[in-house]
């Protein structure tokens, strides 16, 4: 059983502190939240989203000539374009919009895992790391 290597553990993680910084700063110090940090937190998760929709792009390559590499790459680009949607609305809205994308990520990931060549360790690190990142936008969006 192959791993993935430690880095890409320590990335996926490091990737996580800004979805908990901004969360954190309006729990720990409401008064000092420059009116910024909403629209640079939201855009940061919409990057995040496509950029894993883009891993999903990446992993059905190899098979893009076959129906289930087609189904791969259709699904990376309706995911992607979905991130950016929801980057789009207004603030509550987007975070509701975002958490679903990060929830069809995930099935998206599933679907790959059975039909793709999977990768050990790849599946659990992205749950883990999206439940991360769903913790965070339900905490900002209780926040609102």
């Amino acid at each position: 059983m192959n791993r993935l290597p430690a880095l890409v553990y320590l990335l996926g993680y490091a990737g996580l502190l800004p979805f908990i910084a901004g969360p954190l700063w309006w729990t720990l110090l409401p008064d000092s939240v420059p009116p910024w940090l909403d629209g640079v937190w939201l855009r940061y998760a919409a990057m995040i989203a496509s950029f894993m929709a883009g891993t999903l792009w990446g992993l059905a390559l190899p098979t893009a000539e076959g129906p289930n590499g087609l189904i791969g790459m259709a699904l990376s680009t309706v995911l992607m374009l979905l991130a950016w949607l929801a980057a789009s609305l207004p603030f509550t809205p987007a975070i509701v919009a975002l958490a679903a994308v990060f929830v069809l990520l995930v099935a998206a990931e599933v679907w790959r895992e059975r039909v793709l060549d999977p990768l050990s360790g790849y599946f659990s690190l992205r749950l883990s790391l999206t439940i991360g990142v769903l913790v965070c936008l339900v905490w900002r969006g209780l926040l609102a």
